[in-house]
């Protein structure tokens, strides 16, 4: 008896060891952003230098354009699933635009509107064509315009391929993990997250 009890013990402390260890591992530091700074513009018209304006809170960080019939639209509303289940001052939410063009200040607060974003807890971001083609590459976010056509009235229609991808980071500015975006799992990403403000 003594000794079925002891092999339970051990057990047991093994698989918290393996739990402990495999969660560690997987926030395990991926790339450090503390050696670039990209000056972005939020859906308020506000400056935003990225990632400093956001040190001191960890941010989860989806890939969008307003214009995107599907993949968006799904990473968003997973993106807000996980805001609205997990209530943290020391967490904040971002989307950046990667259709500057179109993606203007207004047209981001539309979107911000349409989606219901808690606006204290969510920036949407955008910028010049070389900046965020630059915080792209740095992200290894791809992105492939599909051919332009016009409309009678002269207006342009295209769309974006791009990699489908949510971003973790943590309070230093430091990449912890990636995420399907349009298959994101609000109750693995709030595990992830609790454990990263724990470690902060």
């Amino acid at each position: 008896m003594m000794k079925n009890s002891y092999f339970q013990l051990i057990l047991s402390v093994a698989a918290v060891f393996v739990v402990t260890t495999t969660a560690c591992d997987r926030l395990s530091v991926k790339d450090d952003l503390n050696d670039v700074q990209f000056e972005l513009t939020d859906h308020r018209g506000d400056k935003i230098t990225f990632p400093d304006s956001f040190q001191g809170k960890s941010v989860l960080i989806g890939y969008v354009y307003t214009h995107c019939p599907d993949i968006c639209p799904m990473i968003t509303f997973n993106m807000r699933d996980v805001e609205q289940e997990l209530d943290s001052d020391d967490l904040h939410f971002v989307s950046i635009s990667f259709d500057p063009n179109r993606d203007t200040p207004e047209i981001l607060a539309d979107y911000a509107r349409n989606y219901r974003l808690n606006d204290e807890k969510w920036s949407l971001l955008t910028g010049d064509r070389r900046t965020i083609s630059e915080l792209l590459d740095r992200l290894n976010i791809a992105t492939v315009k599909t051919p332009s056509r016009f409309t009678e009235s002269g207006h342009q229609i295209y769309f974006i391929d791009h990699t489908d991808r949510v971003t973790l980071i943590d309070s230093e500015g430091k990449i912890r993990r990636h995420y399907t975006g349009s298959e994101l799992r609000s109750e693995e990403v709030i595990s992830d997250i609790r454990q990263l403000l724990e470690i902060d």
